[in-house]
């Protein structure tokens, strides 16, 4: 396994002149006396209540999710291709190869056949984009959700399990995607590691992390702990 390339750190975007513009037009900033955009990073002094002391600090500017959409509506983002929202901040979805592209494919079919057998009224969907939050919109692999049909995003409140494949991305799954994950009550959430041939499985959201996380070899069988029945067969991922 290539340590490097398993833990290298995944960066927002930085966001151009006319994204910030954008934003500011649409009054996204409102919130705050005044906004600007430092390096790619939008930045703002919050509006103050009258018995609140003066301050003048400026703190990061988390993007909503209709700031996000706006910014995809007005083409800001093409450049970055796919990208997603996690917690205020948008990302550049990674290409996906091979060891990638191929376990994403296999776990999702083994999926839809168990489930098409415990006659569930669960579904799988792949790249789609969830609401979770007013601060998060992600793409995970893998959703199980109940509420496949319908406009715009999945609603956070029907996802039953979330699964992410991971080859370069791992450490940023494991740890800022999870938060985000708990914090909006996602009960299970999965880590396929590709180079190390691991699946993290956590469950019991409390806060900002997982109470529970246990670890599964390629070549071992993986029970879903919140969708009773589903047992999935990892030896040909």
């Amino acid at each position: 396994m290539n340590a490097h390339v398993q833990f290298e750190k995944r960066l927002p975007v930085k966001l151009t002149c006319s994204a910030f513009l954008t934003l500011k037009r649409s009054g996204a900033f409102a919130a705050y006396e005044k906004s600007e955009l430092l390096d790619g990073e939008i930045s703002g002094v919050p509006r103050q209540e009258p018995d609140e002391p003066e301050s003048d600090a400026s703190v990061p500017i988390k993007l909503r999710v209709e700031d996000y959409g706006l910014l995809q509506r007005s083409h800001e983002l093409e450049p970055y291709g796919r990208t997603e929202l996690i917690d205020g901040d948008i990302y550049a979805m990674s290409p996906q190869y091979r060891p990638h592209g191929y376990a994403k494919d296999e776990l999702a079919y083994r999926m839809r056949r168990a489930l098409e057998t415990l006659a569930l009224d669960v579904h799988v969907a792949t790249d789609q984009s969830i609401t979770l939050s007013a601060h998060s919109e992600p793409q995970p692999d893998i959703i199980l959700t109940t509420e496949p049909r319908g406009e715009g995003p999945i609603p956070g409140g029907t996802v039953r399990l979330i699964v992410e494949v991971a080859d370069t991305t791992v450490r940023f799954d494991l740890d800022a995607k999870a938060g985000v994950y708990a914090m909006a009550g996602v009960a299970e959430y999965w880590v396929v590691d590709v180079n190390a041939r691991i699946i993290y499985r956590m469950t019991t959201p409390t806060g900002e992390t997982y109470g529970v996380t246990t670890t599964h070899p390629f070549g071992d069988a993986i029970e879903a702990a919140t969708v009773a029945g589903l047992r999935i067969d990892t030896s040909a991922l």
